[in-house]
């Protein structure tokens, strides 16, 4: 059995609120999670109100400190070029008291001087929390491949930064494990596991992009990604956080989808280990 840590990211079942999120990992078998603390309307996220000492954070809290579940990485902020405010009030606050080691950011800003002198800002206001930055990239987004990633978190100098290879968007970038490999391995803190079917929108198909990404997404071994090779390229001890939200299994209660999910990582990793 592999000692990679493994994660729960809340994309694989979004319709849960964060303590439920906790509950359905440790009842799976993840000793992780990722947590979304901002409401995405776009994917069904329900209206919870974690960004505050309300309910919801308190007993978030309180079930992982009963679980002894940690939290991977919170999500996520994401640059807008016409909006200056890219992190929500308390979004840093919540991460850190939470016991978050990343938080995830993407850029929809076209401009590449702006996506880094934000990034570099976001790092300097997480640095005073204690948290990591991690900078995740898609072919739609402003950061579209993992060598455009690398050299801007290069480029930021910062000491608390990291790049994140989620395997969908890798892909679909036109990423290969060589790729990987080519980069420099301190820069990968954790990734994002999935598999995907073998019709690929085209690079330019934002739209269907972004619905595969949200929503078309399979576990481990139901597609044609080359995961073995992918995970073989990455540094040997990262944690792998499972994110496949999938609406085909939308009918499935949360549980079940975080044990299936669970399964299908670990076996994936049984096969590498072999």
């Amino acid at each position: 059995m592999t000692a990679r840590p493994l994660s729960l990211a809340h994309l694989t079942v979004l319709d849960t609120t964060p303590p439920e999120l906790v509950s359905a990992a440790d009842a799976a078998g993840f000793r992780h999670v990722g947590i979304r603390l901002t409401a995405t309307p776009s994917v069904g996220v329900p209206p919870y109100d974690c960004l505050r000492d309300g309910p919801v954070l308190r007993e978030t809290l309180l079930r992982l400190r009963d679980t002894g579940i940690t939290v991977l990485d919170t999500e996520f902020l994401r640059f807008e070029p016409d909006r200056p405010v890219g992190v929500p009030e308390g979004f840093l606050e919540v991460s850190a008291r939470l016991g978050a080691r990343h938080v995830l950011v993407m850029s929809a800003e076209p401009d590449e001087a702006r996506t880094l002198d934000r990034f570099g800002e976001l790092c300097d206001r997480a640095a005073q929390y204690n948290l990591m930055v991690a900078l995740e990239f898609a072919v739609y987004t402003g950061v579209r491949t993992l060598a455009d990633a690398a050299r801007l978190v290069k480029q930021s100098d910062r000491a608390n930064t990291s790049v994140v290879v989620d395997f969908l968007h890798f892909s679909r970038s036109g990423g290969q494990p060589a790729h990987i490999t080519a980069v420099d391995r301190s820069l990968f803190h954790y990734a994002q596991v999935c598999d995907a079917g073998p019709d690929m929108p085209a690079p330019t198909d934002t739209p269907n992009l972004i619905r595969e990404a949200r929503g078309g997404r399979l576990f481990p071994g139901e597609g044609a990604l080359p995961l073995k090779a992918l995970v073989a390229a990455l540094p040997p001890s990262i944690p792998l956080a499972i994110e496949a939200p999938s609406q085909s299994l939308a009918h499935l209660p949360a549980p079940e989808r975080a044990r299936r999910a669970h399964r299908a990582l670990t076996m994936l990793l049984k096969e590498e280990s072999c």
